[in-house]
């Protein structure tokens, strides 16, 4: 009688220490950005050899916003970050012209390029040093939430963004507008979308997060762990004129 009371506190507390052990329910966040088209290029800042005219015989293909966009969970529950998050560089730019990396993740950046490049991050200079060989590796520590600018001052069109955020749930946005996120707890979160914003930056405006948030609650329901977010964004006004210039 007293072993078979025995065997079952232990079952009980067996029982006790899996709940406690199990992971909390988690889904995947799938979304879609209703893209607004792209802003108007800027003025031109210096003059060339010959005015900039629009093509005769063609239509120029608008650039997409995709590339330049990152989306985040912002929220109570923050899982561990990943343990690393590669940025390639790639011809004469980085594979993203912005990533976004979790704060505690490692950041490497591997050139994949046959070119040597000096890169360093503008608001940390010690951030990253010294040369980046051809398939060479830098590599640095994202321990708080920041934004760097990544960029080689031998070639001032080679640049890139990395956001710091304190939260792991991260994507980037495909051509159509879509991306994904697994493993996002139960619970109430912000999405919030920055947008790297070249042509603005080279008329001294600061690329920032959009301003809005939207709501979203993540809850497993059965078999059927995902959640559907569609977001439609703000209209992105074009760069303003140079000092000067009209």
């Amino acid at each position: 009688m007293q072993l078979g009371l025995s065997l079952g506190l232990v079952g009980v507390v067996a029982g006790s220490l899996a709940a406690l052990a199990s992971p909390a329910a988690a889904g995947t966040v799938v979304g879609r950005l209703e893209l607004p088209p792209a802003p108007e290029r800027g003025p031109v800042i210096a003059k060339g050899f010959v005015d900039r005219i629009e093509n005769p015989l063609a239509e120029i293909k608008k650039p997409t916003l995709a590339p330049y966009l990152i989306v985040v969970l912002e929220g109570d529950a923050r899982p561990a970050a990943p343990a690393q998050v590669n940025w390639d560089l790639v011809g004469e730019s980085f594979a993203r012209p912005v990533i976004g990396v979790p704060v505690g993740a490692e950041v490497v950046i591997k050139n994949q390029t046959k070119i040597p490049r000096t890169i360093g991050a503008a608001e940390d200079p010690r951030l990253i040093t010294g040369p980046l060989n051809p398939t060479g590796a830098k590599s640095f520590r994202a321990t708080e939430p920041a934004v760097y600018t990544v960029g080689d001052k031998d070639a001032p069109h080679l640049k890139g963004k990395i956001v710091v955020v304190a939260t792991a749930h991260v994507a980037s946005v495909d051509d159509a507008g879509r991306f994904e996120m697994t493993d996002v707890p139960d619970g109430s979160y912000k999405l919030r979308v920055y947008f790297y914003d070249p042509i603005a930056e080279a008329h001294g405006k600061r690329s920032d997060w959009l301003a809005f948030t939207t709501d979203v609650n993540v809850a497993s329901k059965g078999k059927s762990n995902r959640t559907d977010v569609n977001v439609k964004l703000p209209a992105l006004t074009a760069a303003p004129a140079a000092p000067g210039k009209k």
